[in-house]
């Protein structure tokens, strides 16, 4: 009697552990928070894996590299990892009080779906940049179109004529960028229309011209730490400080995208000036703004945006050595 009672209990022991083992998987719970600008985060611990949520981002080993106590933040349809960050502060990050609100029920599928997260349009942008060119002090206000889907960027005169201080009020010149070669439809002063073409030497999708790709970037550019409110919404951009190809000092600054993604394959995709977008670890990025030995330069806006331009009448220009 004494022996059945003992087995009996070790039966008993051994399915309590089984069961609590099996309730521990379950209950193992990750981090995410949804934030708002202006008005902070809710937190949320949810029973995925890291792997289930990467899933969801449609992103390869995101959240699944990160820090053991990382916290996955939901910005609209942009993730953003924080590691060693206390909760209180990434609250107080996008202008909560520091006072951790908890939240019940999140299901990560539904919000991505709610916020229209599984489809990026990738739509044409017109992007509103400020310049400033170091050789010749002088600061540019303008705006340029990139457009993802035809793989073309769009410099309209205004902007183009206004880097050429000599020919302002002389000629006309719009500028199209496609696979390594502008386009340049110029009127001159006599009201002839000419057509050059020039070998940029890029490609669509390129890299951005100073960080030849992301091999380079990853080995020449790291974060310091700095972040700044991306204009009037809930993001920031981090600063990465590094090399160009030519080894001289560069500072980028990128944003996450909420509404562009380039294929997985691809690391640039830029336009006028470099301004566009470049893809990390599984991540769309706008680069906000950069400082080089040439140019710094800032987008100040970016919307969706159309273009239109009719070449008929303009005549091949050819130039010596080009």
């Amino acid at each position: 009697m004494g022996a059945r009672f003992k087995v009996g209990l070790l039966v008993c022991l051994a399915l309590l552990l089984s069961c609590t083992s099996k309730e521990r998987e379950i209950i193992k719970t990750e981090t995410v928070a949804t934030c708002a600008a202006e008005a902070g985060c809710t937190f949320y611990s949810i029973a995925l894996t890291r792997a289930e949520i990467d899933q969801l981002l449609n992103k390869n080993n995101f959240f699944a590299a990160a820090k053991a106590e990382a916290v996955l933040v939901l910005v609209e349809c942009a993730p953003v990892i924080e590691e060693d960050q206390s909760l209180e502060v990434i609250d107080g990050k996008y202008g909560g009080t520091g006072e951790v609100q908890w939240g019940e029920g999140f299901d990560v599928k539904n919000y991505l779906i709610q916020h229209a997260c599984f489809t990026f349009p990738n739509n044409t942008k017109r992007i509103d940049f400020r310049a400033m060119d170091k050789a010749q002090g002088r600061t540019l206000q303008g705006h340029s179109f990139l457009n993802l889907k035809e793989r073309e960027a769009f410099i309209p005169s205004e902007t183009f004529v206004g880097m050429l201080p000599e020919a302002e009020g002389a000629v006309q010149v719009d500028v199209f960028m496609r696979d390594r070669v502008m386009i340049q439809y110029m009127i001159d002063p006599e009201g002839n229309k000419w057509e050059i073409r020039m070998d940029i030497g890029m490609t669509y999708g390129p890299s951005p011209e100073d960080v030849a790709d992301l091999a380079h970037f990853e080995a020449h550019f790291k974060k310091t730490g700095n972040r700044v409110p991306f204009l009037q919404t809930a993001l920031y951009s981090e600063e990465y400080k590094g090399k160009d190809a030519e080894g001289a000092d560069m500072n980028i600054w990128l944003v996450p995208s909420t509404d562009v993604i380039l294929p997985p394959d691809e690391f640039a995709m830029v336009g006028f000036l470099n301004i566009g977008y470049i893809q990390l670890g599984g991540v769309t990025y706008l680069m906000h703004k950069f400082t080089s030995s040439v140019f710094d330069v800032e987008v100040t806006g970016i919307q969706d945006g159309e273009y239109s331009f009719d070449p008929t009448g303009y005549k091949p220009f050819s130039m010596p050595g080009f």
